[in-house]
């Protein structure tokens, strides 16, 4: 059986294209051992490739979040936690992913963005351009991806 030229210039690219995503794969499994703390924790961090992440922290006295994000997906939720006494670090590296964060609709949040993609917030979050005044301070470097903030 003969393949047609068209389909033998596209073979190297599909192998190609597997081969990323496996390897791709392969660092997320590797990259697990980073993963700290639980959403009882002061201090949480998760590192995540291909899938879908839900966090929702439940300590009041929370002080950092660190999300690594390689095509993948977060919604992290702080609703369940009081206005914090100095605010909570929320560190986003992020390759072709988005991001979700929910906020009490009384909370400040601050925020600086670098990369390529972008951050918004909807209307009734409280944007402040004071970075130790803010109750949710959010440091974001991102390619080919965004953030959404929202009051919940």
């Amino acid at each position: 059986m003969r393949t047609s030229p068209a389909f033998r210039r596209l073979v190297p690219w599909l192998v190609g294209w597997i081969a990323f995503q496996a390897v791709v794969a392969l660092t997320g499994l590797a990259a697990r051992r980073k993963n700290l703390g639980d959403e009882s924790s002061t201090s949480i961090r998760r590192v995540l490739t291909h899938n879908g992440l839900e966090l929702h922290p439940r300590n009041p006295a929370l002080s950092r979040v660190r999300v690594d994000l390689a095509m993948a997906g977060a919604e992290v939720d702080l609703t369940a936690i009081p206005r914090p006494e100095k605010g909570i670090d929320l560190t986003v590296r992020a390759l072709m992913a988005g991001m979700a964060v929910r906020v009490p609709p009384d909370w400040r949040v601050w925020w600086r963005f670098r990369g390529v993609g972008g951050i918004g917030a909807d209307g009734v979050v409280q944007r402040t351009h004071d970075e130790h005044a803010a109750d949710l301070r959010v440091h974001a470097r991102v390619l080919f991806g965004g953030i959404g903030i929202e009051a919940g």
